[in-house]
């Protein structure tokens, strides 16, 4: 996934547009893929990315979530 590509995905699951990604929009992220069955541990997992601790994902903890 190419830069452009990962900040469209980034974006999509954004949808309040405040440029960080919460547990809430990464749930509905991972209902819209279908990710249903394994969400909490899904998101659990997801979040270890946030390397900072503030309880969002910001661009550069997202791009490292999906390298």
């Amino acid at each position: 996934m190419n830069e452009a590509e990962l900040r469209a995905l980034f974006d999509e699951i954004d949808t309040d547009g405040d440029g960080r990604i919460s547990i809430v929009e990464l749930a509905e992220g991972f209902k819209a893929e279908g990710a249903q069955e394994h969400l909490a541990e899904e998101v659990e997992k997801a979040m270890m990315a946030d390397v900072n601790h503030d309880g969002v994902l910001d661009f550069e903890e997202f791009r490292t979530l999906l390298k």
